[in-house]
């Protein structure tokens, strides 16, 4: 009862011209995509742009008409609970940032086509609009969501639009004699809130480092260079990091300090490693050689989870469980040899709206358009 009335009250407040935004890692993915979409249109002249951080740790970058609201402290609370309750609209990816008022809108975009099980992850009240990257996902993702599939749109994941953009000299952000670039995306084993999945190691094949040293030989007889980037939320205690010759790993720090977007490296890149990520979904837009590294493949099924036909969906990557098999798909990349590109194409069709370029602008648009902006 005292929570009805709290709420009619905070109800009759004075709506701000606010709009929220969330993301993990802070000013990235789909959100980051349609935050610079809202700013080339100029709506910072019209909006208060405000991105919830959870702590302020060194210097972050200032846009115009933009703050960053943070969760941690009394004071900061105070603030980030006044932004979200007077908002127009609230746009996150990662973490669910539910509207508790009804003149505000919440816009989930997701943070990738599922993969894995989302166990007990469930949409709450108060997102009214949910994102997907094709139609022939709206299902699948409702479904793991445990949403209604009419308030889920399929208009294309906006980050994406950069895999559709020419492509960068690499040469700029990595030293080295090489001619081709493989960069691998695993996803997490060992998740930093302690999600444990039933896969040993944080990193298949390369756990062992003999096996490690071989690809690495492969590799630079190949003038290939491998480049590994764990996933955001891998706990990084369980990865120790291999330094040879043709195989580097990079973080979040490497983005920042080369002035380039995580997808605008991935995309330039010659081919992709990944395993049970979303990652090869938005991949196909590049149309270039993928492997899915499944050496834990039966003890994943077994935890998390795996969500989706994989056999149907992940038709258009070479599929690897043996360190022999990795080392042929560096081969295969440096000569060229392609031979899964007709079902690449099949897939991509299926999973991703349009490769147009024009998921930011299109999202965008939905977003002015049902969240009265």
């Amino acid at each position: 009862m005292i929570k009805k009335v709290l709420k009619a009250i905070l109800n009759k407040l004075p709506g701000g011209n606010y709009i929220v935004f969330e993301s993990l890692p802070l000013l990235a993915d789909n959100t980051r995509a349609v935050f610079d979409e809202m700013l080339r249109r100029g709506m910072q002249r019209k909006y208060r742009l405000c991105w919830i951080v959870k702590e302020r740790t060194g210097d972050l970058p200032q846009f115009p008409n933009t703050e960053y609201i943070c969760t941690k402290g009394f004071w900061n609370e105070l603030r980030y609970n006044w932004v979200t309750l007077r908002a127009k609209c609230i746009v996150c990816c990662n973490v669910f940032v539910p509207a508790r008022l009804p003149r505000t809108k919440s816009v989930y975009l997701t943070h990738g086509t599922t993969v894995k099980k989302l166990n007990g992850y469930v949409l709450p009240e108060g997102i009214h609009y949910t994102l997907v990257a094709g139609e022939g996902l709206r299902q699948l993702m409702a479904q793991e969501l445990c949403g209604d599939s009419d308030t889920f749109y399929a208009l294309g994941y906006p980050r994406n639009d950069v895999l559709t953009q020419p492509d960068c000299d690499l040469h700029k952000y990595l030293e080295g004699d090489f001619d081709k670039v493989i960069v691998w995306y695993p996803t997490f084993r060992q998740h930093q809130n302690g999600i444990q999945s039933k896969a040993g190691n944080a990193l298949p094949i390369l756990h062992d480092p003999e096996k490690a040293q071989r690809l690495n030989e492969v590799a630079r007889a190949n003038r290939v260079l491998v480049v590994i980037k764990p996933h955001f939320a891998q706990d990084l205690r369980y990865i120790q990091a291999c330094e040879l010759s043709n195989i580097r790993f990079i973080d979040d720090a490497f983005f920042t300090k080369n002035g380039i977007s995580s997808y605008a490296f991935v995309g330039s890149c010659d081919a992709l490693i990944s395993d049970y990520s979303s990652i090869y979904f938005d991949y196909l837009l590049c149309d270039k050689p993928q492997a899915v590294v499944w050496e834990d493949l039966e003890d994943y099924r077994q935890a998390p989870g795996i969500a989706i036909d994989l056999d149907h969906y992940m038709m258009g990557a070479e599929k690897v469980y043996t360190p022999e098999q990795l080392e042929q798909f560096v081969i295969d990349v440096a000569q060229g040899v392609d031979r899964l590109q007709s079902q690449r194409a099949q897939i991509c069709g299926e999973v991703n709206y349009a490769r147009d370029g024009k998921n930011a602008a299109r999202v965008t648009d939905f977003i002015v358009e049902n969240c009265g902006l």
